[in-house]
């Protein structure tokens, strides 16, 4: 059983809702087999879908996996041009679905357009290389950039996942999400993918949190549930959750990065004064994403951790290096880096390596310390910027970002003026015992976010380059 069988749910069970319409789950079967049907017959295809929050987008992308033909790899709505053509360029796919007016890249014509979406066919076949079998979709490892590796996720994994997300936030049919994420992100699609396999719906909207239009949406559609990453939440501090009355809400959850101590602790504090259940959760694209969450009742105890594994999934620690190791059927098949890897079998036989680094306490509970690359040395000592980070952040009471190289460690501080820098330096030297003077701090209006609103390191790492303290 898997979340795009929508014929499992009462065929006039609300699926999608959007501004004009309500579709049912009968309706979207249709239109996703619609849809799949304009797309190139034969074999296995590979596609590009622009993932805009539209029905149409959606019952494409449902519509590729019921077909079990077509393996499209999720873009960001927006995409620049020219990294579409790049990415176009590179992999050859044999069909492209993206917004009507965006021009395709050369090579394609029009082949249909449904709604707000136009799907464009290959000129010229690609031939001697269709995806493998087990192959259901592609998801890139930057979010928005343009990065041609590409991570390979399988059906069985999907699915997976999805059904091991209802059972540990216990989703229902009468739940209610609304898009506060990209779709093409795998945080954004794991909330949809849960959603329906629960068979319960999903609001799509393009409006900001940040807009009266999104709340006003939120209120008359009775949503259950809200999710985001650290800069959600953020946002969320600064505009007063309680603000809104969102009447039928029961749940928040976070992902995409560590929230910070105190956040956890004020949103758990309003959580117990709504009769929330707040989830912690950590996971990345490579295993379909979720790994692993904190039961709501134990995270006022557990600050500061990512939980245990979801079900279905183990987690250990590599006793030499202590990295995280995850196990579970979510994890990829592989990466792809050119379109001749998307034949290639299943390469991490359900297992992981996370790239994290971590400990575990006495109840089981595991604690990211870093990453495995996140590494800079500062006078011949390895110095692990994420732990700098968390003990800035707490320590300065907001967000913070570090980035840098040897000897030359970059504080980023976003908002108002005011931070004192030589206390920075002081707060860095007295934990780390680091000279003061491979210290720098940098001040922003704002940190710079990817499109999946995770912190952008690589612009940051540019900024080190180019300015000045």
């Amino acid at each position: 059983m898997a979340f795009w069988e929508l014929e499992r749910h009462p065929p006039q069970s609300p699926a999608l809702v959007d501004a004009q319409r309500t579709t049912s789950y009968g309706a979207l079967a249709a239109q996703a087999d619609g849809l799949a049907a304009t797309l190139p017959p034969g074999g296995r295809s590979l596609g590009f879908l622009a993932f805009s929050n539209t029905v149409e987008a959606v019952a494409l992308y449902l519509g590729a996996l019921r077909s079990g033909r077509h393996a499209p790899l999720l873009l960001q709505a927006d995409m620049d041009p020219a990294l579409l053509s790049s990415l176009a360029s590179h992999y050859r796919p044999d069909w492209l679905a993206l917004a009507t007016g965006v021009v395709p890249p050369d090579g394609y014509r029009m082949q249909a357009v449904h709604g707000d979406l136009a799907i464009h066919v290959a000129i010229e076949t690609c031939t001697g290389t269709e995806p493998h079998p087990d192959l259901a979709l592609l998801l890139s490892t930057s979010g928005s950039t343009g990065s041609s590796k590409l991570v390979r996720l399988s059906y069985a994994g999907l699915a997976a996942n999805a059904a091991s997300i209802v059972a540990y936030l216990g989703l229902r049919r009468d739940d209610r999400a609304i898009t506060t994420l990209p779709m093409a992100y795998s945080f954004g699609m794991s909330i949809l993918n849960s959603h329906l396999e629960a068979g319960a719906s999903m609001v799509l909207t393009d409006e900001s949190l940040l807009g009266r239009g999104f709340w006003e949406l939120a209120q008359a559609q009775g949503i259950t549930s809200l999710s985001g990453v650290p800069a959600t939440f953020e946002m969320l501090r600064r505009i007063g959750l309680e603000r809104f009355r969102l009447d039928r809400l029961r749940m928040l959850t976070q992902a995409g990065g560590r929230l910070r101590d105190a956040l956890i602790q004020e949103f758990l504090d309003a959580s117990d004064r709504l009769g929330l259940e707040f989830f912690v959760m950590y996971g990345q694209t490579e295993a379909g994403p979720r790994i692993s969450y904190v039961p709501p009742g134990q995270l006022r105890s557990k600050i500061g951790s990512i939980g245990i594994a979801v079900p279905g999934g183990e987690l250990e620690l590599d006793a030499a290096s202590g990295e995280l190791v995850f196990s579970g059927p979510n994890v990829m098949l592989g990466y792809a880096t050119r379109r001749e890897d998307l034949a290639g079998p299943d390469e991490t036989r359900g297992v992981l390596r996370t790239g994290d680094l971590a400990r575990r306490d006495t109840d089981g509970y595991f604690y990211i310390t870093g990453r495995a690359k996140r590494f800079v040395k500062i006078s011949g000592n390895r110095v692990n910027l994420d732990e700098v980070e968390g003990m800035l952040a707490g320590e300065l009471a907001r967000a913070v970002a570090c980035a840098g190289s040897d000897d030359d460690l970059v504080v980023f501080v976003p908002g108002e003026a005011g931070v004192d820098q030589a206390m920075v330096r002081r707060l860095i030297q007295q934990r780390y015992k680091l000279f003061p003077g491979h210290v720098r701090l940098i001040s922003l209006p704002a940190l710079p976010l990817l499109g999946t609103g995770k912190t952008d390191y690589q612009a940051l790492k540019a900024l080190c380059e180019t300015k000045d303290t």
